[in-house]
């Protein structure tokens, strides 16, 4: 319920609060007069209106100005002695012209200032002429509505800022993004146009000898050349690259520009301040010294607000043992116009410009000195309205900070950019390089090895020989359209399991597998079909590479949503006299990390070797 109305507990907690304050400070101060108490207690509830100053900020203020101007104006002329019970009404007033400018939009926002102002018409209007009127209606309207209404649309510009700046953030990280893909995409067609060229030729080549009736020593010997060049290029593929380290970024310094842009604000204010102090203590209010001293001592007074740009919390400590002397010696400041506005004007300030530390003592400062040096009325009054002004000059030094360190963190993701793109690209030329390793090295190594044994069988045995070379032209065949289909792209799922078990049976490796097991397979997300293929087609790669004449095994399990492959073999008993490259396993390794899944490997006690591989059923996330 709270949630489709877009409330909160807290909302609820703060109306009930002021509700229950209302009704308490009704009770004490008329509880000699039951009619005013049953008046003001019928009142009270209506503060609950606070509840919904999130939701719509414009009527709470409406609600609580409208009945505060009704309620005191009956109160005075049916209870005209009786003492006035304002001061929760005053600070729901304040709260709720803080609520319209922190979540009102448009120019409802003007009510903030307009409708206090009504409320000291209506009330005082009657009964205040002269000086006196003008003084309240300023004070009123200054910081009950202005003040607070200005304090929330600062906090409000923050959170605005705030969000801007993420938005911001996130489009460069975008972009970045971006950039990083196209850099992989350049490199990527940059490798392509210069391998691919070289290995179709080749195999077509091989292809086309086998075809015309080549001997079976120029076709091993044409196809050695080939494996050997490829592993010359995935050499050169996955040579180190030195990536640039990025520099640390700058410290976010942003006090200093702010106090820059404040240094002639604070000359202004001191003296339009000082002119109202002026005014008020030869004018208003009875003096203990001659008028020209009170004028000098009024502008005296304001020349550490003058400097606050410069020594924020010094300024203000200053000011306010300036503001006690001067109230206890000159002309007493409670009451003063010019009095408020100096205490808004250093609690603003010194929040403003200082560190958090230095702001919060400056607060206690003011605190104190409005309070303890100065001598208030109404100390929760000032209390909160020194709080309001020290809360708004906190979000202007937020929002300054958060500026300054978008400008940094931005610069930082600049410098980051150029590392990150040199590493991706890094890591696409490892994928490649284990890309032409997969798809190209095992058809090589059936070539080579199978045209050694033709070479080898063609004088004892030409039918033997002629068998043997049409396995060589097949897997040079598909050799030749997995790099055609491919181009040496990723995750190519139409690998067939069962066909290079049967180029591995031709090639002369005594293997066993279990028919059904491989019928399973086809089952399989494409992706992780394609990985375990790879890792088949990687393992008995090297039994024809590392063990020739050893027998070999494929089992492949499904176990709690996991396939489990394990391919072994015996020791070898003659030597291949092809090298393999050393990236086949490890680069298969990365790849089962990067889906979740794992890859490991090694002797046997019978002198064999084991790969053993781990897989999810289903990814999305498996990297061909």
């Amino acid at each position: 319920m709270l949630a489709r109305a877009g409330l909160t507990r807290g909302d609820l907690v703060v109306a009930a609060v002021f509700v229950l304050a209302a009704l308490g400070e009704a009770v004490a101060l008329h509880r000699q007069t039951p009619a005013l108490l049953a008046f003001a207690a019928a009142g009270a509830p209506a503060l609950g209106v606070l509840a919904l100053r999130r939701v719509r900020p414009t009527l709470p203020i409406v609600v609580i100005t409208a009945l505060a101007a009704a309620g005191t104006t009956v109160q005075a002329r049916v209870w005209p002695g009786a003492s006035d019970s304002g001061g929760v009404w005053m600070l729901a007033l304040l709260l709720s012209a803080y609520s319209l400018g922190a979540h009102g939009r448009g120019r409802v926002v003007m009510l903030g200032g307009l409708l206090p102002l009504g409320v000291v018409l209506v009330v005082d209007l009657p009964s205040m002429h002269g000086w006196s009127l003008v003084s309240g209606v300023a004070f009123v309207t200054a910081f009950v509505g202005v003040l607070p209404t200005a304090v929330g649309r600062a906090v409000r510009a923050r959170r605005e800022r705030l969000a801007a700046l993420q938005r911001q953030r996130t489009q460069v990280v975008h972009e970045q993004q971006a950039r990083r893909e196209a850099a992989v995409l350049a490199e990527r067609l940059r490798t392509a146009e210069h391998l691919r060229p070289t290995l179709l030729r080749g195999l077509r080549r091989l292809a086309d000898q086998v075809d015309a009736g080549a001997e079976p020593e120029d076709v091993e010997q044409a196809a050695r050349q080939l494996l050997s060049r490829t592993r010359e290029e995935v050499v050169a593929l996955t040579a180190p690259v030195e990536v640039p380290h990025t520099e640390p970024p700058p410290q976010a310094e942003f006090l200093g520009p702010l106090r820059a842009v404040a240094q002639r604000w604070a000359v202004l204010g001191a003296g339009v301040i000082g002119a109202g102090l002026a005014l008020e203590s030869t004018q208003t209010v009875p003096i203990a010294v001659p008028a020209a001293v009170a004028v000098t001592a009024a502008f005296a007074l304001t020349l550490p607000l003058m400097l606050v740009w410069w020594r924020p919390l010094a300024a203000v400590v200053v000011l306010w043992v300036a503001a006690t002397a001067f109230s206890r010696l000159v002309a007493p400041m409670d009451g003063m116009l010019s009095g408020a506005a100096l205490a808004v004007a250093s609690a603003f300030a010194v929040a403003a410009l200082s560190t958090r530390r230095a702001a919060a003592l400056g607060l206690l400062a003011c605190s104190i000195g409005q309070v303890a040096g100065v001598g208030v009325s109404d100390p929760l009054g000032v209390t909160v309205m020194l709080l309001l002004c020290w809360l708004g000059g906190l979000a202007v030094n937020e929002a300054s900070r958060l500026v300054e360190l978008s400008r940094v963190t931005n610069r930082l993701l600049e410098g980051q950019e150029t590392v990150a793109r040199q590493r991706a690209v890094v890591e696409e030329r490892l994928r490649l390089a284990r890309e032409v390793h997969d798809q190209i090295g095992h058809s090589l190594t059936v070539v080579a090895i199978q045209a050694g044994a033709a070479r080898r069988l063609a004088a004892a045995d030409p039918h033997g020989a002629r068998v043997i070379m049409a396995t060589v032209a097949a897997a040079a065949r598909d050799g030749l359209a997995a790099m055609t289909a491919a181009s040496i792209e990723p995750d190519a799922t139409g690998a067939d399991l069962p066909s290079l078990l049967e180029r591995t049976l031709a090639a002369g490796v005594d293997l066993s597998t279990d028919p059904a097991e491989l019928e399973s397979i086809r089952l399989l997300d494409p992706r992780v079909h394609a990985l375990a293929y790879r890792v088949v087609q990687e393992a008995l790669t090297n039994v024809l590479r590392h063990a020739r004449g050893a027998p070999a095994s494929v089992r492949l399990r499904h176990d709690d949503g996991r396939l489990t492959i394990v391919v072994r073999n015996g020791a070898g008993t003659r030597p291949s006299g092809i090298l393999g490259g050393g990236h086949g396993l490890i680069g298969l390794r990365e790849q089962a990390a990067a889906c979740a899944g794992e890859i490991s490997w090694g002797p046997c006690a019978d002198g064999g070797f084991a790969v053993q591989a781990v897989l999810p059923l289903r990814t999305p996330h498996v990297v061909g």
